[in-house]
């Protein structure tokens, strides 16, 4: 009987999970992106996440920096879940996984710049 409740149990946990990670795929869609400046040193983009837009839990090779302009979103990374409001800065060390989240009823907008590694 416990071993039944296991299996079940684990089965819910990963049809839930598969739910979670199709919905962030089918609206990381949604989210509007433009690389403004693409150099040896830099790619800049002016990210629009749409209410109800999630980006699929990702890691860069490279460290990046954003900065929110309007609007919130919600960034989850090993170290927890944050609400990020216009003004907010934030640094990821390269391979951290991180998702961004627009939980809010108004579009999110950010800069988000990652550093080339050096040649």
């Amino acid at each position: 009987m416990a071993r039944t409740r296991a299996a079940a149990s684990a089965l819910m946990g990963a049809a839930l999970l598969m739910g979670g990670l199709l919905t962030a795929h089918a609206s990381a869609e949604e989210i509007e992106d433009k690389v403004v400046l693409d150099n040896d040193s830099i790619v800049v983009w002016f990210l629009t996440f749409p209410p109800g837009s999630v980006s699929e839990m990702h890691a860069n090779a490279e460290p990046e920096l954003g900065i929110i302009l309007a609007g919130e979103l919600v960034l989850i990374t090993p170290s927890g879940r944050e609400v990020l409001k216009p003004g907010d800065v934030r640094w990821l060390a390269p391979y951290t996984p991180h998702e961004a989240r627009n939980e809010g009823n108004v579009p999110a907008k950010m800069w988000a710049l990652t550093l080339k590694k050096s040649k």
